[in-house]
């Protein structure tokens, strides 16, 4: 009769046969048999450990490979990827090079790239790259310290100090904004409250433009007070600055008739309290210190401020469809008579602020039949009535980005000037 057995039962006196019938073993044959199960149990348990160390080892050499980008939901559209690799925001590939991108996977949390160079065989270079989301910038930070990210970009300088702190495995560089980078807090023209041009200037009046330079961005921005910044050649002088003014502020309030009447500290107007929704990138460390500050100007007036922070995804749909109160959010503006036509113009369908000004649109009108040599002026009369009308609170240019480079996994990132290269010109250690 033939006798089973089955590593789950207790062996110590009897075996079960597949008659279910019980044997009981002698002692020198029980033995015999305990040994052999020990040691066939023994090479089993090896035999998976060495499986395990074979796939890890595979494992491991297939994603090295990758290149892994860490990025924000609050900050980018996993749709705008593909423009913002374009535009060289992510240096990914050199222009007129002949290697190509594959989308070969795109998820909630990750889009991934396959690299094809034109020399297959090589391994030198990273095979794909791997672009990871994160909800917040503390979880892209611990990330970045934990080496599950090789690159990442900020704005915020206490990320990169914290980085700095944590870790000595990525190398932390910089590189400059584009010209007219500028962030401001965008009012809707159309609201109800803010459509009222003394109130938007109240608000602007309010912001501690110099304690966000001072204390938040330790000074590497320019203050703001239009589109062009002051290295512009064509942007205008003289114009208003909107210095931090809060009895003016206050002033122009009252003077439109809001009031604290019923002793809340929150004025109101016609049993309306003055109450709006600051909609910003959702869990990005610099936006959110940005909002902190300003909610606490406006609440000193009076403002009811209510945080509304989303994705990306979210912020471009309540912008299209102006279902916003006021919105902190940046815009580089081109030096050209277009830039101010499709940010300002009032029918123009990417005139995210609402705003409406017929003086500003027949001089827009004007620019494109004028001789080229009074053009200039024009573009300059254009932003004085845009400074006038102040359609947003244009706070300041900020100056750099930092980024952070594995570079215990990678070499040959930065140019003899020290410029990043392309993703596909690092070199795997």
């Amino acid at each position: 009769m033939k006798v089973l057995i089955l590593g789950h039962y207790n062996i110590r006196n009897f075996v079960l046969d597949r008659e279910g019938y019980l044997f009981t073993l002698n002692r020198k044959y029980y033995n015999s048999i305990k040994i052999l199960f020990s040691l066939i149990n023994s090479i089993f348990i090896l035999f998976l450990l060495l499986l395990k160390i074979s796939f890890s080892q595979v494992d491991g050499n297939e994603y090295s490979k990758d290149l892994i980008v860490g990025e924000l939901f609050g900050k980018v559209d996993p749709a705008d990827l593909w423009q913002l690799i374009q535009s060289n925001y992510y240096p990914v590939i050199r222009n007129n090079s002949k290697i190509e991108l594959e989308k070969v996977e795109s998820s909630n949390q990750e889009v991934i790239f396959k690299v094809h160079y034109p020399n297959e065989g090589s391994s030198v270079h990273p095979e794909r790259i791997i672009f990871k989301f994160f909800e917040s910038e503390y979880r892209l930070i611990a990330a970045i310290i934990t080496e599950e990210v090789d690159f990442a970009i900020t704005e915020s300088y206490e990320a990169a100090e914290e980085i700095h702190k944590s870790t000595s495995s990525f190398k932390i560089l910089f590189r400059y904004k584009p010209p007219n980078f500028v962030k401001m807090v965008g009012y809707n023209n159309q609201h109800q409250i803010l459509k009222n041009r003394n109130v938007r200037k109240a608000l602007t009046y309010a912001i501690n433009r110099n304690y966000i330079l001072n204390g938040l961005l330790r000074r590497a921005a320019d203050l703001a007070d239009g589109p062009l910044s002051h290295e512009s050649k064509l942007r205008i002088s003289g114009l208003e600055e909107y210095k931090f003014n809060p009895r003016k502020a206050f002033q122009l309030l009252q003077e439109q008739n809001w009031i604290d009447t019923d002793g809340d500290d929150i004025l109101d107007k016609n049993g309306k309290p003055f109450r709006i929704l600051m909609t910003y990138e959702k869990d990005v460390l610099l936006e959110q210190q940005l909002v902190t500050r300003i909610k606490i100007d406006w609440n000193k007036l009076g403002i009811d401020v209510i945080r509304n922070p989303l994705i990306k995804s979210e912020i471009k749909k309540i912008l299209i469809y102006k279902n916003y109160d006021v919105i902190l959010m940046n815009h580089q503006f081109q030096e050209t008579i277009d830039g101010f036509e499709t940010f300002f113009k009032s029918a123009s369908s990417e005139n995210v602020l609402g705003y409406k000004n017929s003086t500003v649109d027949r001089y827009i009108n004007l620019y494109k039949i004028i001789e080229p040599s009074s053009q200039k002026l024009m573009l300059q009369a254009i932003q004085k009535q845009i400074n006038r009308d102040i359609p947003a609170a244009f706070l300041f240019f900020l100056w750099i980005e930092r980024y952070f480079v594995n570079r215990l996994k990678f070499t040959n990132f930065q140019d003899e000037n020290g410029d990043l290269l392309p993703f596909t010109e690092w070199y795997l250690k």
